[in-house]
């Protein structure tokens, strides 16, 4: 029998792990038929033409999402009616949980008989307390990245699994900063700040601006430094225009195959506040963070949070090693001086390159098992067809 899911991605790194889960669930079910929504990753690994484009579901707050409230609402129904119109054995949904939860809590509603699970836990720990319960209400399981969020949901009677965090298994830690460094040649001796802006639209056109800038101050005290700029391949030009524009000299790479290099290659690196922030600390590349969103979803936000940190290694370690220059504070005028001590100074270095050996521990809740592997077994557990 043909074992059907029914899989929901709302951005390049949830797509990343659905593609990687894809797969995983392939070795597990010979006989399985995968349709959802997702990006090219999950698309090539078998789930066939995304129900609508993936980059529809990439939002970033409150108030960016209040203007699209009927599309939004619309793409719900959209969804819905699909897995109805399929009846899976499993919806599994991927981060995005504006979107996916409301899909769930609709699909639970239908009764269909489908199990239903989420994947990447949603912050309980640093948002309200009944978070946890309330997810519970619609879910069949919630597959965690980190191995403090589980308890937080089988205290509420939620099954929960930390299946570590993939990007450990993903190759960024083969990567290689000469090979980049001789591929593009770039002296031993020049100084690289890497820039990270993200992948959503409101990142690139909002933050990217505010990145460029700060990478001109710098250079006015370090003036031999180069920019490297992993991106996406569809944000390539727009970047290359952007930087052009700001006369800031930068080598922007949207090759795959130098990707986890191009992590590797920087001495400091300036990053949006997020997984990409995580892969750069576990490169071991000295950094700071950046975030900037609508004045109204910042003040929301603001005042629910509880954690203190919003760098998730900050928060592995439970104490700020990474500087973080969040909303008011993100300027170039505070910026740049904490980019110009990272290059300067070797305290500051080590004291961050040592962290990432520590976050590495934190990360692998199993460093035999792939992260995919593991959320696949614990899929097929509960799995109604079991």
């Amino acid at each position: 029998m043909t074992f059907k899911v029914f899989m929901i991605a709302g951005e390049a790194s949830g797509d990343k792990l659905g593609e990687s889960l894809i797969l995983s669930l392939k070795q597990q079910y010979p006989d399985i038929e995968i349709r959802g929504i997702g990006g090219a990753g999950m698309m090539a690994a078998g789930m066939g033409e995304s129900l609508f484009p993936m980059d529809h579901l990439s939002v970033m707050g409150l108030a960016e999402i209040l203007p699209r409230i009927p599309k939004f609402i619309n793409l719900i129904a959209k969804a819905v009616q699909a897995i109805r119109v399929f009846d899976p054995d499993v919806v599994v949904t991927i981060d995005a949980p504006d979107f996916s939860f409301r899909v769930q809590k609709k699909i639970k509603a239908l009764h269909l008989r489908a199990k239903q699970f989420h994947y990447v836990a949603p912050t309980v720990w640093a948002w309200r307390a009944g978070r946890a319960a309330k997810v519970k209400q619609f879910l069949d399981g919630m597959i965690c990245l980190f191995p403090f969020e589980p308890i937080y949901f089988e205290r509420e009677g939620l099954k929960s699994i930390a299946v570590g965090h993939p990007m450990v298994s993903s190759g960024l830690m083969e990567g290689d900063g000469e090979r980049f460094r001789q591929a593009h040649h770039i002296a031993a001796e020049r100084k690289i700040l890497g820039i990270f802006c993200g992948s959503r639209t409101s990142e690139i056109r909002g933050l990217a601006p505010l990145l460029i800038d700060v990478a001109k101050q710098v250079k006015q005290t370090h003036p031999d430094l180069l920019c490297v700029v992993p991106t996406l391949p569809k944000w390539k030009d727009e970047l290359e225009q952007m930087f052009r524009d700001a006369g800031c000299e930068a080598v922007i790479t949207a090759e795959a195959s130098e990707k986890w290099d191009a992590f590797h290659a920087p001495d400091v690196a300036i990053a949006v506040s997020g997984t990409v922030a995580l892969e750069i600390a576990l490169a071991g590349v000295p950094h700071v963070i950046v975030y900037k969103m609508h004045n109204w979803t910042w003040e929301i936000i603001r005042r629910v949070v509880k954690t203190k940190f919003a760098h998730l290694g900050n928060v592995l370690l439970g104490h700020l090693v990474y500087p973080e220059f969040l909303q008011d504070k993100a300027t170039a005028e505070n910026i740049a001086p904490a980019i110009a001590t990272l290059l300067d100074s070797s305290m500051e270095r080590r004291i961050q390159t040592e962290s990432s050996r520590k976050i590495l521990h934190l990360l692998q809740a199993n460093p035999n098992e792939k992260a995919a592997d593991r959320a696949a077994a614990f899929i097929k557990s509960y799995s109604v067809s079991e």
